[in-house]
């Protein structure tokens, strides 16, 4: 469908309030909300609401492959523990992988998402098969193959190539892996390079503990990234759990987006981010489920649920239109996308909650959306106005013959690992 209008639902409008409207959509494009002239095709919205696609900023799409592997360990146990399975992980894994993250996101709402991992290229022809859209970064650890300027040279290369690829779909980013695993020297070069090719850059910053009292140990911690140039609006930190009163004033002045990433936080026990704090301060903060392995989904409904309820177990208040705005507003905007909003002029990045369900059926849809809804409980799921789900069915993924194939890797991996 190039042209439809979705009628009948009740829109989250930018300022994150309920309104019956109609909403037009014109070659990927939304281009009225309100009262719409009636149109030859139409996607019915009755009992659902009509709300921007979700926006995940920080996650690693293959590791799906390795959801339930390396548990009950605490974060350094569980990074060695994945760091070995990953080893052994190839391009054609990392490719049934991302698919596999493709369907889970598509089911649960999520219409954009901010990718890191190895051998991104197979990435992202899943994401181009899938309709998703997507920002990739080939993750950049020191130490590890080959020397640092052939190994910046060739995510130059992929940075190249696949920017705005799949039609616009596909952007790229440079991904330094964090401070602690990578020298000033490729952080400074990376800062070059990211300005040069005009892409944003994302790192994992003040994730844990120890990582936090090392960096400043050294008296090098946001001042790293500072001295080399990094720290712009064109930076999407991940985590920030660590970040105390100073940092958050030195992110706030140069405008850096945090990606809050709170089950995988929970989880791996690092902590948990100062997000009040960061408000305050105006910073743009968004979410991520991580990757499936330390956050167990890809399900940004349960991003949002967690955040808001973490936010209310230290006493502190926080809006559900905040929350919203979370996963949705502030994701586009560390991304540099035209969608997070149903707006006139932004791309149709559309789900369809379906909210005649027992467990969101009460007084305050947007409690219902913050604190009571699944993934599961969308309907309908469009990207660029192509629908990719409708009525719970993925339209372009064979969905039971991906998880057939991901299981069977799956057994096929133990069994090797075991033997």
């Amino acid at each position: 469908m190039s042209a439809f209008v979705i009628t009948g639902g009740y829109v989250l409008a930018p300022d994150m309030q309920l309104k019956r409207a109609d909403v037009a959509v014109d070659s990927g494009i939304i281009t009225q909300v309100g009262a719409c002239q009636s149109a030859e095709q139409t996607i019915d919205a009755k009992n659902c609401i009509v709300m921007p696609g979700l926006i995940n900023t920080h996650t690693h799409t293959p590791m799906t492959l390795l959801r339930g592997a390396c548990e009950n360990l605490m974060f350094e146990q569980w990074q060695e523990c994945i760091w070995n399975k990953e080893a052994k992980i190839t391009r054609s894994d990392v490719y049934l992988g991302s698919l596999l993250a493709c369907v889970e996101m598509i089911k649960t709402g999520t219409t954009s998402f901010a990718d890191v991992y190895i051998h991104m290229d197979r990435a992202a022809s899943a994401i181009k098969e899938s309709g998703l859209r997507g920002v990739l970064g080939w993750g950049i650890i020191e130490g590890f193959g080959e020397p640092l300027h052939e190994k910046l040279a060739h995510r130059r290369a992929f940075i190249r190539q696949y920017n705005n690829a799949a039609d616009g779909r596909i952007t790229t980013m440079y991904a330094p892996h964090s401070p602690s695993t990578c020298s000033m020297e490729a952080l400074g070069l990376l800062s070059r390079m990211s300005e040069e090719d005009n892409v944003l850059v994302t790192i994992h910053l003040l994730e844990t503990k120890k990582e936090a009292g090392a960096l400043k140990r050294d008296n090098c911690h946001l001042q790293r990234l500072k001295d080399a140039g990094l720290l712009s609006r064109r930076l999407l930190a991940a985590h920030c759990v660590w970040a105390n009163d100073e940092d958050i004033k030195i992110l706030s002045q140069h405008g850096v987006s945090v990606a809050h990433n709170p089950i995988s936080n929970m989880k791996l026990g690092v902590g948990t981010a100062p997000v009040t704090a960061m408000l305050r301060e105006h910073i743009n903060v968004c979410l991520g489920t991580d990757g499936a392995s330390p956050g167990g989904s890809l399900d940004m409904f349960a991003s949002m649920r967690t955040a808001a309820l973490l936010i209310r177990d230290r006493g502190q208040d926080i809006h559900l239109q905040d929350i919203l705005k979370m996963a949705t507003v502030n994701g586009a905007v560390a991304l540099g996308l035209l969608a997070g909003q149903i707006k006139k002029g932004f791309a149709a990045d559309i789900i369809l909650v379906d909210m005649k369900k027992p467990h969101l059926t009460g007084h305050n849809p947007l409690s219902a959306l913050v604190y009571s809804a699944t993934g599961s409980d969308v309907k309908t799921s469009m990207v660029g106005g192509e629908v990719l789900m409708e009525d719970y069915q993925i339209k372009k993924l064979d969905e039971e013959d991906v998880i057939e194939r991901v299981q069977k890797w799956i057994d096929e991996f133990n069994c090797c690992s075991s033997g």
